[in-house]
């Protein structure tokens, strides 16, 4: 695998040449300077609401076994959320759960200004370069993301979803093979077809490339040896997926 190239806004890894792009847009739960997080604030980054935890590890195991490229966001989905338009109600978040965030309340137009323009956008650029290196109609764009076991007290079962919009039959596919492997289910614990996937969905779209977004379930990436695991699991069936047979 090269070096990481690094930005304020992302990660840029590469391994082997292969038609693959993975985008991790909750990678990180980095608060960066000049916001400040007050003590009542840091419990919540140890939580779902800042980043997708173990999402980012994930990501690195995928590409050390099928190749491609990664772009990992290295700002706090509270900062401003990767995986929302610049218009969207919920792209920055005042309030988690009961608690109001400091570096987040009474935010003014300039200060929302200046996070779309020093970490949304170029996050946004980077994977748009991206993806761009890709084959049209032969690549493969894969968004990583994570969710909490627990929602408003009750468990979540699931352990896997296969998020898609347009490209159903690939999603069927993939889904077919992780059933044999994971407690698998098709656009959940939430659907792409609410729009809940617009990274993957913008950049594939405006290239022309297959996308589709995996949530995999918070406690299955414990540990660095968990995560080993169920990459290597995700990575077979990946690899056996067209995409792959698109590799030069």
């Amino acid at each position: 695998m090269s070096p990481p190239h690094t930005s304020e806004a992302h990660t840029l890894l590469r391994a082997e040449d292969t038609p693959l792009l993975i985008t991790c847009e909750h990678a990180s739960a980095r608060i960066p300077e000049p916001l400040r997080v007050s003590g009542d604030d840091r419990p919540w980054l140890d939580t779902h609401w800042a980043w997708d935890i173990g999402a980012a590890t994930l990501c690195r195991v995928l590409l050390g076994h099928l190749g491609g490229a990664a772009i990992l966001a290295r700002f706090s989905r509270l900062v401003c959320d990767a995986n929302r338009s610049e218009d969207d109600e919920t792209l920055i978040l005042e309030r988690v759960e009961d608690h109001t965030l400091s570096f987040n309340r009474d935010l003014g137009a300039a200060e929302r200004h200046r996070r779309l323009a020093r970490y949304h956008r170029p996050f946004h650029a980077a994977l748009r370069r991206e993806a761009r290196r890709l084959p049209p109609g032969r690549g493969l764009l894969l968004s990583v993301h994570s969710f909490t076991p627990q929602l408003g007290g009750r468990r979540r079962e699931l352990e896997l979803g296969v998020l898609y919009d347009a490209y159903e039959p690939l999603a069927l596919d993939l889904h077919r093979r992780l059933s044999g492997d994971f407690r698998a289910e098709l656009n959940a614990p939430y659907s792409g077809r609410d729009g809940l996937i617009e990274s993957a969905r913008s950049h594939g779209r405006a290239c022309g490339l297959p996308y589709l977004e995996l949530e995999l379930r918070q406690d299955l990436l414990g540990s660095e040896e968990a995560v080993r695991s169920v990459g290597e699991r995700l990575a077979r069936h990946l690899a056996a997926l067209p995409w792959a047979g698109a590799i030069p």
